[in-house]
Formats: structure tokens, sequence, C-alpha cells
């Protein structure tokens, strides 16, 4: 073999194994962006959801185990639900760790300056949902507000006001929230 054809399989393996970390790139994008837009999360994902969830709800070790853990007090509104949730957490998307209390008004969700949380995502509708709660229940619940692209709670899509239940996620375009 002389040094040319030496020369020449060189940059021929050598062009090769560039192509295939070009492909391998490309292929690794493409699918980064097809998980932040599937509305399925992938199985590591949904993992990391349900440890991080057991992590939360874990109890923490009491200071004294001879004093019973009391919960801190509320104060309540007469016309908030009686012993529901306090909190609107958003788990998952943009603004995920975000905690809006939840009072006596309603929080709209949407695209639109004008909402209590402000959604900034293309699969959002201006004036999305809203989360409010029923005076016939004393609980809270979501209603679409007629969005293009709907409000999935518990993975249903709902068309009507529907009751939330504390620690039920629901998902508005790529952000995922719940009662506490």
């Amino acid at each position: 073999m002389t040094l040319t054809e030496l020369t020449f399989a060189i940059l021929k393996y050598g062009f090769l194994i560039l192509l295939w970390v070009f492909v391998f790139l490309t292929v690794r994008s493409l699918r980064k962006d097809i998980e932040t837009f599937s509305p399925r999360k992938s199985r590591a994902h949904r993992r990391k959801e349900r440890l991080a969830r057991k992590a939360v709800e874990s109890p923490t070790p009491a200071a004294s185990p001879s004093t019973p853990a009391t919960p801190p007090p509320t104060h309540e509104m007469p016309s908030t639900p009686k012993a529901g949730p306090s909190l609107l957490v958003i788990i998952d998307g943009p603004l995920a760790g975000t905690s809006i209390p939840l009072g006596n008004d309603s929080i709209t969700l949407g695209r639109a300056a004008s909402n209590s949380v402000v959604l900034d995502d293309e699969f959002v509708s201006s004036h999305h949902a809203r989360v409010y709660p029923d005076p016939a229940s004393r609980q809270w619940a979501i209603e679409d507000l007629g969005s293009t692209n709907g409000t999935v709670v518990n993975q249903q899509r709902i068309g009507t006001p529907t009751i939330l239940a504390p620690r039920v996620p629901v998902r508005i375009g790529a952000t995922t929230f719940e009662l506490r």
C-alpha cells in the first residue's frame, strides 16, 4: 500500500465517521424536540416524576418522635372550598416549580398578559382555562374556555367544567399543574 492509498483510506474512514456523528447528533436533536411536544411523557420521565412525588409525599423525620405532627393552621375565607387544596403548583413545563396560592378568586391561564398565570406556549390559547371555587360543591373546578388544543385533566380532555381533586394532573400545552 502506498502513501497516497493510505492517505485516501484515512480520509475516507474519517469522513465516514464524521458523517455518522452528524447523523447521530441530528437524530438526537429531533428526538429531544419530539419529546418536548409529545402529549405522553417517556417512561424514564414518568419514572422520575413518580420518584419525585414519592420523595415529596414521604414524611420527613420529626425532631422528637413523641410529639405528633400537626399541620400548620390555615386561614380560609368562608367562600373558599373547605379543607381543600391551598396551592396551584406547576409541576412540569417552562414554569415548573411555581406555586400560586388559591384564594377566593378564580385563576385564569393562557398566553394573554391579562391572565393570572401567563403560559408562553404556542399550544396555549390566549384565554385557555379557568380554575375557580365551585359554589355548589365548595370544591375547586376547572373550565376550558373554548381553547383550540383543549385542557387535559387526568389524561382525559374535558369539555365541561370539571371538579379538581388534589394531586390530579392538569395539562395545558406543555405545562402540567396540580392542586395541593
